[in-house]
């Protein structure tokens, strides 16, 4: 470990999530792999025990300081489960021995929700597909990593352990201002807590590329446009006079700017959105998100916003203040300048690889975020082979959203879109 054997620190993202994890956001995401076959749980389980080692930063426990949370190797066994509930439960709920991940199969389906504060997107899929590698090689399949997969009997470099936020941490550098604009919030009626439904919707990656290339914008514009135009349609905003700007928060993974190898978060976000009342057209707002985007993934304006994080952190004030002050501190502080100044995120994992021996074993991959309450709906898109698939993360009854998002694509575009979910399953 980068510190102390017996502990260690939250890198500089992290240290919000067991915060506001306590109150009213969900700090868990999931990872789905869909196979040919049915999973073996019993495989699957030695897999997971015989990889453990050579991740020592998931091999851990949550504890509470007097200042901080820390991270302290926990030294029992994960246990796989199978799924039978609904997604991405709260840290709370969380049943494995003190693990801060989950491993559950069920029928054809692998799958690790993981604690935010543990690792980002990034870091999670490093591990799952070691997981999956070894579980394929007990099953008697031929394996080639092809330099893809770390290698569960490898050393552990330091790399892998550190906070690569303090690593580009700039103290006399730039840093952006704390306050933000209070973003509009999608109103509907809300499940009951620990309820979230996913919806996942399936299209011909080639088809959905030459929609978004005809407009001459990237995926991530395009999809962030269209959610928030949804998001104004259906909410009946061009009869209203809303001050407040729709905003879609886009998760920018850090390891593509910035040399990183690190399996913990490193991950900033940019936020693009505009206030919308009256008639607008989708071509209007798909034109101004891709010039905000294209602004806000600037190196200059990412390295403010580590700046901005990481001196936030090593505030005298804030390193001082007992623990129970901080979760309050630090749990308003997000709602207000954090979810609070988003509507949405969209999380854009782009093109999922896997050795082609393990792929003759995996169908399909899905990503899935949890929601809180101030924002119920998120959104995440990935590709794998020749699929595009986008799903959505919903905590309320309300699906009109997501209706209009899917049928942009198949009654305007002319694409077919399959939909599937923990509800029903249907094309249009």
């Amino acid at each position: 470990m980068p510190q102390n054997d017996s502990w260690f620190k939250l890198d500089t993202a992290a240290k919000i999530y067991p915060s506001i994890s306590q109150t009213h956001n969900n700090t868990t995401f999931r990872l789905n792999l869909e196979l040919y076959e049915d999973v073996d749980k019993d495989l699957l389980q030695q897999a997971l025990i015989k990889i453990m080692p050579r991740f020592p930063s998931f091999g851990v426990t949550l504890k509470r300081g007097l200042f901080w949370y820390y991270f302290e190797p926990n030294n029992a066994l994960p246990v796989v489960r199978e799924d039978n509930r609904f997604p991405c439960r709260r840290l709370k709920d969380f049943i494995n021995n003190g693990f801060l991940f989950n491993v559950m199969y069920y029928k054809k389906n692998v799958i690790m929700e993981c604690f935010h504060g543990l690792a980002d997107g990034a870091g999670a899929i490093e591990f799952l597909k070691t997981l999956m590698y070894e579980y394929f090689i007990l099953k008697g399949c031929d394996m080639d990593a092809e330099g893809m997969v770390l290698a569960a009997d490898g050393k552990v470099p330091a790399d892998e352990l550190e906070n690569s936020f303090n690593t580009y941490y700039e103290p006399k550098g730039d840093h952006l201002a704390l306050k933000q604009p209070v973003a509009y919030h999608v109103v509907g009626t809300a499940l009951s807590d620990n309820v979230i439904f996913a919806t996942h919707g399936v299209m011909d990656l080639k088809e959905f590329l030459a929609v978004v290339k005809k407009k001459g914008v990237t995926v991530s514009a395009y999809v962030a446009a269209l959610l928030i135009y949804c998001i104004y349609k259906d909410q009946g905003l061009e009869f209203k006079k809303e001050k407040h700007p729709i905003v879609i928060s886009v998760p920018v993974d850090l390891r593509s700017m910035f040399p990183s190898n690190t399996l913990r978060n490193f991950v900033s976000f940019a936020n693009v959105g505009m206030v919308l009342e009256g008639q607008v057209t989708f071509d209007v707002i798909l034109e101004e998100v891709s010039r905000q985007l294209k602004e806000g993934l600037t190196e200059g304006e990412i390295r403010a916003k580590i700046n901005k994080n990481v001196k936030f952190e090593k505030n005298p004030f804030i390193r001082i203040t007992p623990l129970f002050v901080k979760n309050m501190v630090v749990s308003n502080t997000y709602r207000l300048y954090g979810e609070g100044c988003y509507t949405m995120l969209l999380s854009n994992l782009k093109t999922t690889q896997f050795p082609s021996a393990m792929k003759k074993h995996i169908k399909n991959v899905y990503y899935m975020l949890g929601v809180s309450d101030l924002n119920p709906l998120n959104c995440v898109v990935v590709s794998y082979n020749d699929k595009m698939v986008i799903t959505f993360a919903r905590g309320i009854e309300e699906t009109g959203i997501i209706r209009l998002f899917f049928e942009h694509f198949s009654k305007e575009a002319g694409l077919h879109v399959e939909l599937r979910g923990n509800e029903w399953s249907k094309t249009l």
